[in-house]
């Protein structure tokens, strides 16, 4: 590892607790077989079936030659021929959605002084449900964050998409989707590349619910897609549902890994009444970009809620599956952890159910990740979860190393007596080294939250607690795995209390904070020339706070527009140092003002690079 291996360990020291815990939670257990605790009635619902019987088996043979063979141009041809079968139909473009112009986007601080770099400023949605955020790593080597933002003037529903070409310590608004007559449910979000070498054809694609009541009765599934520098925009509706019900968490999924052009969208939903009781769960597949889908109707006879999916590649050249984890509700008190496996092409046949968890408490809520390896390496999946026991909700993850075929059951992501309320999970494609899992949660309480990364078997190698700022407790966080040359990093975000803004960090970004420098009670207030002065790209700006109160400085350029935020809280009497790191600003003039309840002054410094 780099030079940066004693200052990372440094960091999380500074930044909160660095604890590991082993892997085994009280109830572990190992090897458990993929149908293990089934109920007998789940038995009849156990049926291997051949959903694409429709389809010619010779044209079946030559689609699965051409993907063994990662022939890009064959597998478009022979996927249109086989959309044919399956009655592809197109987006509906009905004008509800629009693109958002950078502009109109808010004026996120690209510095914050308290520990974690803001993403966004305002307000984030929540009364759709706890997946309000996506955020991914992509092959082009920035982190992307999707937020669906609420009480914006002018539009009911508004998701915006930033992009960091940093690691997360500066985010730029890239484009996003905005209805004025919509409201936004909940989101999902997929970053592509069209072609192998040329990072601007990285296309962002985001899946969505969409209603005109604030309730989201009647919402539908709907997309939009634009390229990563907020050009060749469009979206459309993808599905309504059956009158008098509702769609709600899409969750998409790709073969991104593997193929450029040739890339194929999956969107998995659920369909519920608009009374909240469960109808049935959709398969939606795209082999053209979003313009066009087929369908797939999962049925079974139980309420499945929070589908959560990934793309597998199978090692044997029949079709490659796509995995969903569902919260699977036999009563209130009651609710178990399953797997449904789904043909690759959507199919309105049930598929084998893989178990990933009991039924003898509440499982609830997952999120499931499929580390996308070469064919040759069978599938490793992790599946995150609270479970809720009588006297505590914590949050729990399982896992196979070997396509589902067993599974390892019911370990924690945090300590045993953590109450959590949602998690989320992330995965790295194929790289040499470890720390490929990433797994994270925010306690209840909302003034923390827990980072796991690892391989699957040794998660309990890294275990970080943040206290930079406290969190919604409402929103589940989002996570990537960050990769820096051949190194990895664990990135996430998460929105603040309200819930309101969000927050971003990654454990190699050097740390962001406040350094008292005396506890002596000074007699006046003082801010201090930045020292060096000029400088590139670092600075150090000392201030003395004469009576306690809320203090800020921030940071303008020579147009009186604000760049940074370098302290922004309540201090106590003290002297105080703050870095400014301005590499992501040009070289120039710019000025920096603290202000207090009873204190203000103004400074210049010069940044020359």
């Amino acid at each position: 590892m780099k030079k940066f291996t004693v200052l990372i360990f440094t960091l999380f020291l500074f930044m909160g607790n660095l604890y590991s815990q082993t892997d085994a939670g009280p109830d572990s257990r190992t090897n458990v077989p993929g149908n293990w605790n089934i109920t007998p009635s789940e038995l009849n619902d156990k049926v291997v079936s051949d959903g694409n019987s429709i389809i010619p088996k010779d044209l079946m043979d030559k689609y699965l030659d051409a993907k063994n063979s990662r022939n890009e141009d064959e597998k478009i041809r022979l996927g249109k021929e086989i959309d044919k079968y399956l009655n592809a139909f197109p987006t509906i473009n009905n004008g509800s959605i629009q693109v958002s112009k950078p502009e109109t986007a808010p004026m996120a601080e690209p510095y914050w002084g308290i520990g974690d770099y803001p993403v966004y400023i305002g307000d984030v949605a929540y009364s759709g449900g706890f997946r309000q955020m996506d955020m991914k790593f992509a092959e082009d080597g920035n982190l992307y964050i999707a937020i669906n933002r609420r009480n914006v003037s002018g539009s009911n529903g508004y998701i915006a998409v930033y992009r960091s070409t940093n690691g997360g310590k500066n985010w730029i608004f890239t484009s996003g989707a905005v209805s004025t007559t919509g409201y936004i449910g909940q989101i999902s979000m997929l970053v592509e590349k069209r072609h192998a070498t040329l990072d601007d054809s990285t296309r962002i694609i985001l899946y969505f619910t969409l209603s005109t009541a604030s309730n989201m009765d009647n919402a539908t599934l709907n997309y939009a897609t634009f390229l990563r520098n907020g050009s060749v925009w469009y979206s459309g509706q993808i599905a309504a549902p059956t009158a008098g019900n509702r769609f709600q968490y899409p969750t998409a999924c790709s073969d991104g890994m593997y193929y450029g052009t040739a890339t194929y969208m999956h969107c998995v939903v659920q369909e519920m009444t608009n009374a909240g009781v469960h109808y049935r769960t959709h398969h939606y597949r795209s082999t053209d970009w979003c313009l066009n889908h087929t369908a797939g109707i999962i049925n079974t006879t139980w309420a499945d809620f929070y589908p959560s999916a990934g793309f597998s590649r199978e090692l044997t050249t029949t079709s490659d599956s796509i995995y969903v984890a569902v919260e699977r509700r036999f009563s209130t008190t009651n609710i178990a952890l399953r797997m449904l496996v789904l043909p690759e092409i959507p199919s309105t046949v049930n598929s084998t159910y893989y178990l990933a968890g009991s039924g003898s408490a509440k499982y609830e809520k997952p999120s499931l990740t499929i580390q996308q390896e070469y064919s040759t390496t069978p599938r490793k999946i992790l599946v995150t979860c609270t479970k809720d026991t009588a006297s505590v909700r914590s949050a729990r993850y399982c896992y196979s190393t070997n396509s589902g075929s067993s599974w390892q059951i019911d370990y924690y992501l945090g300590g045993s007596t953590t109450m959590a309320d949602f998690t989320v999970c992330n995965s790295d494609s194929t790289t040499a080294g470890t720390g490929n899992f990433i797994g994270a949660f925010v306690n209840v309480a909302g003034d923390s939250i827990t980072v796991r990364r690892g391989v699957l078997g040794s998660m309990g190698t890294y275990l970080y607690k943040r206290n930079a700022h406290t969190g919604t407790g409402v929103l589940a966080p989002v996570v990537a795995v960050y990769k820096e040359g051949g190194v990895k990093y664990s990135a996430f975000a998460y929105a603040g209390f309200g819930p309101t803004n969000v927050y971003a960090n990654q454990e190699n970004l050097a740390a962001v904070g406040i350094d008292p420098i005396s506890g002596n009670v000074p007699k006046t207030f003082k801010l201090e020339q930045n020292y060096p002065n000029p400088f590139n790209p670092t600075t150090t700006i000392s201030f003395d706070i004469a009576k306690a109160g809320l203090t800020k400085i921030r940071v303008y350029n020579t147009l009186g527009v604000e760049v940074a935020t370098l302290v922004n809280e309540s201090l106590n009497e003290g002297s105080y140092r703050v870095k400014f790191d301005a590499s992501g600003l040009s070289s120039g003039v710019y000025f920096y003002k603290i202000e207090t309840g009873e204190f203000s002054d103004v400074r210049k410094m010069t940044l020359v690079k």
